[in-house]
């Protein structure tokens, strides 16, 4: 189980991603596990970068060679990013007002001895929508907060605590966008002993999650 502690586990069932392409949603599904190559870091540092999972279990035996990183980082870390990048350049030339962007990801409920360590101010409880900009950097105010309210309607939302975007979010920056990044409590959708979807959260988070997704697309997009 050890390999499976920090995977953001099965957030692409979380949201209905029919729903979202007939609203003209783009829907991006990250198809490597992060131990291998984690995108949401820099291409220096994504490539087995977790020896150690945040329980402190040992993950990586032994390094890679350079043929192994290459053909991997050729396979999902830079097709990954092109994706986007293509996305991103085709909405800003269609859009003259900013390109919208949401990069999903799960969170454990709880912070271990790692988080605590890489954030020592951040308490002990969590809410189950962490929603980040970069403290206001990456987006207009009106665009997290919309989000925020959505979710806040239904669960119990922070901004920019614990988490304040990740790679991702910085790599958007760098197009016209308003992107934020939202991280996920576990507890509101799996068991995270067993590492398993629970169906009846699931099924109470998948069409709130995506109602706001495709409310929030529409409004920022019009």
């Amino acid at each position: 189980m050890a390999y499976r502690e920090d995977v953001d586990y099965k957030v692409n069932e979380l949201i209905d991603i029919k729903a979202l392409q007939e609203a003209g949603v783009a829907v991006l599904v990250a198809r490597v596990h992060r131990i291998c190559i984690d995108l949401n870091r820099s291409e220096d540092a994504s490539f087995m970068f977790w020896k150690q999972n945040t329980q402190g279990a040992p993950l990586v035996v032994k390094e890679a060679d350079q043929e192994t990183q290459r053909f991997l980082l050729d396979k999902y870390y830079r097709p990954y990013y092109e994706m986007m990048k293509t996305i991103m350049q085709n909405l800003e030339q269609k859009k003259k007002g900013l390109v919208s962007a949401v990069d999903l990801h799960s969170m454990p409920s709880r912070p271990t001895a790692y988080h605590m360590k890489q954030n020592p101010n951040q308490g002990t409880h969590r809410a189950d929508f962490c929603l980040s900009d970069r403290k206001g950097l990456t987006c207009q105010k009106e665009f997290i907060d919309f989000f925020d309210q959505a979710l806040a309607a239904h669960y119990e939302t922070i901004q920019n605590n614990p988490y304040v975007g990740g790679h991702v979010t910085e790599y958007l920056n760098g197009f016209r966008s308003n992107n934020i990044q939202i991280e996920i409590k576990r507890e509101i959708y799996m068991d995270e002993v067993k590492k398993e979807l629970v169906p009846e959260k699931v099924n109470k988070l998948k069409p709130i999650l995506t109602d706001a997704l495709i409310r929030g697309f529409k409004n920022f997009n019009s």
